[in-house]
């Protein structure tokens, strides 16, 4: 099976690959830091591979998509890893906090699943189904004690936005779930 991780290079993300490589799996490993990318695909071996892309853009989500398809024609496993935090009273809180951790953590997941559409639809069938996973977190059930805002906000964004996909991707062959 070929994999690909955003947000691959550190914390879940690598170890998310991890166990995609140690199933046998080819993984492509997606960071903005293309320093941090390269590596830890040269730790994690040769069925990893580096694509470094910053997906908090539309443009960066296509860019990454493009990167992709030079190499493999389908992809079996997208897991929407890359997030962000920002921690603000209240009274602070910023907008451009904000909108960094709702790109990054509600838009890349739908953009970069559009991008790779095609890859994923070219991979499942019914008997085996393309997958996207996005990893979202218990902070979009339930509060946590710290004034993370737009984190809450996105996590909870897109524990929907993933039931929405998946009511729609599944005509295609692809299952779409999210980890918290």
């Amino acid at each position: 099976r070929v994999a690909l991780i955003t947000g691959g290079s550190r914390g879940i993300g690598k170890m998310i690959a991890a166990g995609f490589i140690a199933q046998g799996a080819k993984v492509y490993i997606s960071s903005r830091k293309a320093a941090a990318c390269e590596e830890t695909a040269a730790e994690l071996g040769p069925n990893c591979i580096a694509l470094p892309q910053d997906v908090s853009t539309v443009a960066g989500c296509k860019a990454l998509a493009e990167q992709f398809a030079e190499h493999e024609g389908k992809l079996d496993i997208l897991v929407n890893n890359a997030g962000a935090a920002w921690g603000v009273p209240f009274e602070d809180f910023s907008e451009a906090g904000w909108d960094k951790v709702m790109d990054l953590n509600v838009k890349s997941p739908f953009f970069l699943t559009q991008a790779l559409h095609a890859a994923l639809k070219a991979s499942g069938s019914r008997e085996r189904p393309a997958k996207v996973i996005n990893i979202t977190s218990i902070d979009g059930q339930r509060l946590n004690p710290w004034e993370t805002y737009s984190y809450h906000a996105s996590k909870s964004a897109l524990i929907y936005l993933t039931k929405r996909m998946a009511a729609r991707l599944v005509t295609d062959s692809i299952n779409v779930t999210s980890i918290a």
